[in-house]
Formats: structure tokens, sequence, C-alpha cells
């Protein structure tokens, strides 16, 4: 006979986290989102204007929102939460460090990878995803 108390549900306190997680979450991907539009869509970053680096360093203030969402969510896990996901952020880590090792190495063999910081950095988060995942089933 099985507990009542192991249901497959998530909990009160599981989804209270999780919403308040989604609170911080979701405006500051909302206004990285909105930054990117606007730099690649006015902020000149292919012209002669020394601004154009103050502005294509602005979408880091909404990742530092995505950061402080992640820290807190974190600061407010249970045990096995921080563990999956510390568990997700080492498959990541790892994966986008080896993804700049071959970027590197192609880049210092002569190969152009105009796109390859941005490969390192989907690779990264794809693989916490996938990892995160897979260590919460």
């Amino acid at each position: 006979m099985t507990s009542n108390l192991d249901t497959k549900g998530q909990s009160r306190g599981d989804r209270a986290r999780a919403r308040a997680y989604f609170r911080d979450f979701a405006p500051a991907m909302a206004a990285y989102v909105v930054a990117i539009v606007a730099i690649v869509t006015w902020g000149g970053l292919d012209g002669e204007n020394p601004w154009r680096f103050v502005w294509a360093l602005v979408p880091v203030v909404p990742v530092l929102g995505v950061v402080r969402a992640v820290v807190r969510s974190l600061r407010h896990a249970d045990e096995y939460a921080r563990l999956v996901q510390l568990r997700g952020l080492a498959v990541g880590f790892a994966v986008a460090m080896v993804a700049c090792v071959v970027l590197g190495m192609l880049t210092a063999a002569g190969l152009s990878v105009p796109a390859g910081p941005w490969l390192a950095f989907g690779a990264g988060m794809a693989s916490w995803a996938a990892a995160t995942a897979i260590a919460s089933r």
C-alpha cells in the first residue's frame, strides 16, 4: 500500500516556488528579447560610432535579472532541487567549455566561425536544460 504523501504532482510549496521563479524570470527574459531586437534593429552595431560598444552591452542588464532569478530560485529550493540544478549546471558548463575549446582551436587553425560564441552559449544552455530535465526524472 502506498502513502497518500507519495503523489506524482507538485506540492503547494513547489508550485509557489515555480510561480515566484516565473515572476522573476519572465520579465527579465522579455526585457532581454526586447533589448536584442532593439539593438540589432537600431543599435548600429556594424557602423563606426564608438557608442556601438555600449549599445552592444545593453542586453547584459536583463541577463543579470535572469541570473538573479536563478540564484533566488536556488536559495528557496530544497536539497534535491538544488542537486538537480547543480548536476544540470555542471553538464552545461562542461559542454560550453568543450565547445569553446573546439571553436577556439578551429579559429586558431584559420576557420572563420562568426557565430562561435553564440554556438558555445547555445550548446551550454541546451545541455543545461537537457541535463536538468534528465536529472529530475
